[in-house]
């Protein structure tokens, strides 16, 4: 099974493209959505490589104090940034209240399910402009997002698991390390737990999320139907994502 790759944009570990993940009649166009971690170190070569990819829209996941701590180095690119923060703080600065991935992937598909939603319009209605979703790390709040997109759109599930998985991968070593070090500097020990919640994306932690989504509307279309997405808006999006053949 063919899932999402890595592209080496400067200032970035978890770039990806979900070009060429499989569904139904066809298959993801590449090129069209991206999803990343932080922008704050792109740097004039990673603004370059935004530009080779025609990227248009940026929806930046993070909360305001996120966004003013780290702001997106867009400067000079002609860029919409849609900024919709879907909670308060990242996954890792949840770590001192004990919280599991499960419950904060919960909390994202009940609670702030018309933030998704709108992520999700942006998406849809992005025309010819690629799509970048990022947050801090690319993993919770993005991943949660583009993984309900792709469904809605009739990607594969096991696809779409598979590329949320990867997330781990791209994570390790030098950005874990450094947002470990980070976290620490607010007293929150290093711990195993902690490692997990700030840089892991273990199966078991998204599936909990999709079956929360179908226990409650069968879909993730349904979904998104119920939670404010239109009829009209669904269609767009998987015109827009689906190649078919």
């Amino acid at each position: 099974m063919e899932i999402s790759t890595r592209i080496p944009v400067p200032g970035t570990y978890n770039f990806r493209d979900v070009g060429g993940l499989p569904a139904r009649g066809g298959s993801v166009r590449r090129g069209v959505l991206y999803r990343s971690d932080g922008l704050h170190r792109l740097g004039d070569e990673g603004r370059e490589a935004l530009r080779r990819l025609d990227v248009g829209v940026v929806i930046d996941l993070r909360d305001d104090n996120e966004a003013r701590l780290m702001p997106d180095d867009l400067e000079g690119l002609d860029v919409e940034v849609r900024r919709l923060p879907v909670f308060e703080g990242s996954g890792a600065s949840q770590g001192e209240h004990g919280i599991s991935l499960e419950a904060l992937y919960h909390r994202i598909v009940t609670t702030h399910a018309p933030i998704v939603v709108d992520a999700v319009r942006e998406i849809a209605t992005s025309g010819d402009r690629a799509v970048l979703v990022h947050c801090t790390a690319g993993k919770d709040r993005t991943g949660i997002v583009v993984a309900l997109t792709l469904l809605a759109a009739g990607v594969d599930r096991e696809a779409v698991i598979a590329d949320y998985i990867l997330t781990e991968t791209h994570l390790a070593g030098e950005w874990l390390e450094e947002m470990v070090a980070l976290i620490g500097r607010y007293g929150i020990p290093d711990t195993p737990e902690l490692r997990t919640l700030m840089g892991g994306s273990p199966r078991e932690a998204i599936e909990v999320a999709l079956d929360e989504v179908e226990r409650r509307h069968g879909t993730a279309r349904d979904y998104l139907l119920a939670s404010g997405l239109s009829r009209a808006e669904l269609d767009a999006l998987e015109s827009l994502l689906i190649e078919r053949g």
